[in-house]
């Protein structure tokens, strides 16, 4: 995953360190996510519980980082599987999840068989494919999920600082609206989507 954005490569070390312009600032830890507060699934016990309160036996995270939702899923015996384009944040996963996330781009959505999953959650990807290749992964996304998805897609107003890197960025709204082509609306306020 070689790219020219920032550091050696795209979601380097600099990225998530807190070394570059762009990125987590404050760095890259469960202890720095949970005290963002509850913006996109960063309390992972409460998040976890609510996940599974909905059902959810199997789940496809893709841009999972270091699979700290996925650790908390386990718990509950959840089928967890995982996806990020970092090597480099991979390794950093705990050894009670570092089994169950791969090396792999969202591309591979395509080999993933039809209802693969009871929820299929997207985070922070969407906004860094091509705008003309949305739809595509929208509706595979679709294709996969068998109940719900999470979208989450970091936007101008709330992180400003991706956006010279991200290659979408358009707001919350405009977001929904294109969600809304494939999903049906279940709760915004969790970027929680219900398989049409």
């Amino acid at each position: 995953m070689k790219g020219k954005l920032f550091g050696d490569s795209k979601f380097d070390e600099a990225y998530f360190a807190g070394k570059s312009s762009c990125g987590y600032t404050g760095g890259y830890s469960k202890e720095t996510l949970e005290k963002a507060g509850d913006c996109y699934y960063t309390e992972f016990k409460k998040d976890a519980k609510f996940i599974c309160s909905l059902g959810i036996k199997t789940y496809l995270e893709i841009g999972c980082a270091c699979g700290y939702l996925m650790e908390e899923l386990i718990k509950y015996g959840v089928k967890v599987k995982g996806w990020d384009v970092s090597e480099y944040i991979i390794k950093k996963a705990d050894s009670s999840v570092r089994s169950f996330i791969k090396l792999k781009d969202i591309i591979e959505i395509v080999s993933l068989p039809d209802k693969s999953f009871d929820l299929v959650h997207v985070s922070n990807v969407l906004g860094y494919i091509e705008k003309n290749e949305l739809d595509f992964y929208l509706s595979q996304i679709s294709r996969v999920a068998k109940r719900y998805t999470i979208l989450y897609v970091g936007t101008p107003e709330d992180t400003p600082e991706e956006n010279i890197i991200r290659k979408i960025n358009h707001s919350d709204e405009w977001w929904n609206k294109r969600y809304g082509k494939y999903f049906k609306e279940k709760d915004l306020s969790r970027f929680l989507w219900e398989v049409i």
